[in-house]
């Protein structure tokens, strides 16, 4: 199988990561699939990629029709609106990844359209998002991992499809080894390093230069290892900072909470009080953490005005 049609689900910083990656891929027909005002608005604007204007070839899902790879990369919270639009995308051999924060968006795709269409993977990409321009530094992309969930050495054509195609792009990316506890280090790494510095609205320096900082970024990294342990997920017992950060960096929940957004909370802190619950494990930091964005995210409402 030779990738040649590629849908985009979800133009934030990851598609637009995507989007710069695959600009320069030959032969390849890369559609951003949106509805409605979205679809007319990612038309009429295109998108700005660190400082260069793209037009984006948009259409609704039923134009576009069956493609041999599907990324989603849309917020958490769009997951279903994402998931609604992917029937008429799906062909006998259709991949979709599926790029999200969390643990189990590649389930709930499972569910959609059957697992044999699912590779699971992660993706890593610092960036900033202003207005409708998002910027990155393609240096310090840690990029793409996929792979299979079990030994399934049948299906290894997908992998190799996929990794043809990314040799031909810009991305970054590698096979994973481990992909499950993969998605899991990226799902800890977040909530330990975006959320302390959301509720305190502090740079990356916050784990640099305070202790308090590190401290709380541990607890949350330790409740979240408690809870994968439970799943039979083993993550290392020291919280992982993310690397090679500016000390002013802001991660995307603080940017979030600046811009007046909502935030993904309820995918980090509130997903992890669902699962703590259910394997009967406390996790004080993460429920104080949650509520303390979820207030936050009610003051930016105008809730206290």
């Amino acid at each position: 199988m030779k990738i040649r049609r590629i849908a985009l689900i979800g133009v934030g910083a990851v598609g637009a990561y995507l989007i710069w990656s695959f600009e320069r891929t030959a032969d390849i027909t890369l559609t951003v699939v949106a509805e409605g005002a979205r679809a007319e608005r990612l038309k009429r604007d295109g998108i700005i990629i660190n400082g260069i204007h793209y037009p984006l070839y948009v259409q609704e899902p039923s134009q576009a029709g069956p493609q041999d790879l599907i990324f989603i990369s849309t917020k958490y919270s769009a997951l279903d609106e994402a998931v609604a639009m992917l029937p008429p995308l799906i062909g006998p051999d259709t991949l979709v990844l599926s790029l999200l924060n969390g643990v189990d968006s590649e389930d709930r795709v499972a569910q959609a359209v059957g697992p044999e269409h699912v590779v699971h993977s992660v993706i890593r990409i610092a960036s900033q998002r202003t207005g409708a321009e998002v910027r990155f530094d393609p240096d310090r992309v840690i990029g793409l991992s996929f792979g299979l969930q079990g030994a399934r050495t049948e299906e290894r054509w997908k992998l190799e499809a996929l990794s043809a195609l990314f040799a031909e792009s810009r991305l970054r990316w590698q096979l994973s080894n481990d992909i499950v506890t993969d998605i899991w280090l990226k799902y800890a790494s977040n909530i330990a390093n975006n959320l302390p510095q959301a509720v305190i609205g502090a740079p990356a320096g916050l784990y640099l230069k305070s202790e308090h900082g590190v401290f709380l970024a541990q607890k949350l990294w330790s409740e979240v290892a408690a809870v994968a342990a439970a799943k039979g997920i083993h993550l290392a017992k020291d919280v992982l900072i993310f690397p090679g950060q500016s000390p002013s960096a802001r991660y995307s929940t603080l940017q979030d909470l600046e811009a007046g957004r909502h935030t993904e909370i309820d995918i980090f802190a509130g997903h992890m009080l669902r699962m703590a619950e259910e394997a009967g494990i406390s996790v004080p930091y993460c429920e104080y953490t949650f509520h303390v964005i979820k207030a936050i995210e009610e003051k930016n409402d105008g809730l206290f005005d």
